[in-house]
């Protein structure tokens, strides 16, 4: 591994980018360095990647030959700078946002790590979430003692998660959740497994959530996030309680409903996909993280992201 200077903190943001509700595996050491073990899409190939921001640069230490996987994970190719600036202008309500967070993206994580995680976030605080997605790695993902010291684990394949028995899955602290996961892990792998996942990315955005509305477990929030955190669907809008309130206070007074149906669900995300056009997913992302910045006693929940000396998340 060796260190590379990746881009400015303009262009990545990479504590807010990690912490924004989008991914759960990252983790901060003591010397303030962010880690995670992730999996290249196509090869299916597993790698490190530690990141570190210092004098207005996002310093890399990776493999060389996994830098564009990195690359490609942040979505280095979007233009940031002028796609906020076309938010700006397509609505002033979003600039302290952009103010606050000026290096803020939307992932393309691998969709097997993507899709599984998001089954583990219904109803569920972020330590139980990071502590069961953390368990089904340490239980079915491959082990990999890597060059830093501590052994890290692949997130696991559907097959592995299909064949695991539900009380196993429970054991993780899960809950219901434990039968989402393999009923859904079933499904993929009759669909074609991970290969099956990622081929969504080349769908349509309605034809991709479609296809995965009929997995056990996913609903409209969580097909959207997949489709948006993964699938590179920048129109997708996960709509949940804060969305909606965002929806109503700037752009649906006296108009927004009282509650997520089907339809509310639409009208809120057609809302939003016509004031900020086809990447109002990463605009969505800009007022959702800005509104739950404010709302969260932030240095508590960040913590939740750190490590102790021994490597170990708190």
């Amino acid at each position: 591994m060796q260190v590379t200077d990746l881009c400015s903190v303009e262009e990545l943001d990479v504590e807010h980018t990690v912490v924004c509700g989008q991914t759960f595996r990252w983790r901060q050491d003591a010397d303030r360095w962010w880690s995670c073990f992730l999996t290249e899409s196509v090869t299916r190939r597993p790698f490190l990647v530690r990141l570190h921001s210092e004098n207005g640069r996002v310093l890399c230490q990776a493999d060389p030959n996994d830098l564009p996987c990195v690359r490609s994970y942040f979505r280095l190719e979007v233009d940031l700078a002028q796609l906020t600036e076309e938010f700006l202008g397509a609505d002033p309500n979003i600039a302290p946002a952009v103010a606050a967070f000026p290096g803020l993206r939307v992932l393309r994580q691998d969709p097997v790590e993507c899709l599984f995680s998001f089954l583990c976030t219904s109803a569920a605080p972020l330590h139980r979430i990071r502590k069961g997605i953390d368990g089904l790695c340490r239980l079915l993902g491959e082990r990999h003692d890597g060059p830093i010291g501590e052994p890290h684990f692949a997130f696991p394949t559907p097959e592995r998660i299909a064949e695991t028995d539900i009380a196993d899955l429970q054991a993780l602290g899960v809950g219901y959740r434990a039968r989402y996961l393999q009923a859904t892990a079933r499904q993929v792998v009759a669909y074609g497994g991970a290969s099956w996942l990622l081929a969504l990315r080349d769908a349509p955005y309605e034809d991709a959530k479609t296809a995965l509305l009929t997995l056990t477990g996913v609903g409209e929030k969580i097909a959207d996030c997949v489709c948006l955190f993964c699938l590179d669907k920048d129109a997708a809008i996960p709509v949940d309680t804060h969305v909606r309130q965002i929806a109503e206070r700037y752009y649906l007074q006296g108009a927004a409903p009282k509650s997520l149906t089907k339809n509310s669900y639409a009208l809120i995300g057609d809302t939003i996909r016509n004031r900020f056009g086809p990447m109002a997913g990463w605009a969505q992302q800009y007022l959702f993280y800005a509104d739950t910045f404010e709302k969260k006693a932030w240095s508590a929940y960040e913590a939740q992201y750190r490590c102790d000396v021994g490597g170990e998340p708190k």
